[in-house]
Order: structure tokens, then sequence, then C-alpha cells
């Protein structure tokens, strides 16, 4: 079980700042896999899941990131936009090179870089992985 504390400085720490109502929603979300984690994973490999989904819950907030700060009063901070298809792509690879089980499946959003023509899509049911078509 993550606490909102860790998933707030996991965040931030890439570059992600929610408002804490959203925070506790989605932290509220990542923990209700915690029985199938428990199940399958050490609790270092669950915990890194978790965060992974919530990186990806977090990308959908916004394409804004921090990509550097300075302080010690010559306070600098600049913001940097990549690509969301690469974000999302890359957070979606760490997400289901760990769940091997598929715990997470049922709540990663919907590919939001999928293109409305592709023909098939896959679809999360229940925790298993199975192809679908729109």
């Amino acid at each position: 079980m993550i606490t909102t504390v860790q998933a707030k400085e996991y965040l931030e720490s890439v570059g992600i700042k929610l408002p804490s109502f959203i925070l506790d929603a989605l932290v509220e979300q990542a923990n209700s896999i915690d029985e199938c984690l428990s199940a399958h994973y050490s609790p270092a490999t669950a915990l890194l899941i978790q965060m992974y989904l919530l990186g990806m819950m977090g990308l959908g907030q916004g394409d804004k990131y921090i990509s550097s700060e300075s302080a010690p009063s010559g306070a600098s901070r600049s913001f940097r936009y990549g690509s969301f298809a690469d974000r999302w792509k890359g957070s979606l690879n760490l997400l289901r090179g760990l769940d091997k089980f598929g715990c997470a499946t049922s709540l990663i959003p919907a590919d939001p870089t999928a293109t409305p023509a592709f023909a098939g899509i896959w679809i999360g049911k229940g925790g298993c992985m199975k192809k679908g078509r729109l």
C-alpha cells in the first residue's frame, strides 16, 4: 500500500504536480490492486508497479514537466514540453514490463495517443489481456 506522501514525492520527482484531492483519488485507485500485487510480487516490485501506474495516471493531467531548477537566490525554474506520446509509451512499457500478472491492467487509462482509425486495440479485462475490436 502506498501513501499520498510517497506518491507526491515520486510524481514531483518526474515533474508531475497534482492537486491534493486528485492525488488522493489516484492513490486510492492504485491501492485497490494491493491484493493482486501481494499475491504475485515482492513488496518492492509492487511499489514500483503502483508508482508507474500513478505516473501514467498523472501524465494525463498535462505534458509540462520541470526540466531544471536552481535556487539559492537566483531562483529559476525551466519547463519542458516533451512528446506526450513518447512519455506515455515509456511509462506503459515500464509498467507492463513489471506487471506480468496484469494486476494494474484494468486501471490503465485508455491510450490517448491511439489513432481512431486503428482497427484493433488491446483491452484489459479483469487482469487479463484480450485483443478486442472497436
